[in-house]
């Protein structure tokens, strides 16, 4: 749980409360944030309703970028 934990805390404004209670709602990694649903998100406790989508959208990004990285097609590519 710890290092689902530290995971989640990568997200900007997530700390150790919010992780553990994310971790809690089975939302115990980035790529399941970014696939929950803002409502998803606001029914945990202490959720910022505002800050809900901010966490999706992060998230999102975040493994946008990772999943970029793990294509092939992209490497060797001059514009990277």
């Amino acid at each position: 749980m710890k290092e689902q934990m530290k995971e989640l805390q990568k997200l900007k404004g997530v700390g150790e409360v919010l992780s553990q209670r994310l971790v809690q709602a089975s939302y115990n990694t980035i790529a399941k944030v970014a696939a929950a649903e803002q409502k998803g998100l606001e029914r945990i406790a202490g959720m910022n309703p505002q800050k809900s989508a901010v966490y999706c959208s992060q998230a999102r990004q975040m493994t946008g970028e990772v999943e970029k990285s793990h294509h092939t097609w992209l490497k060797g590519r001059s514009n990277e």
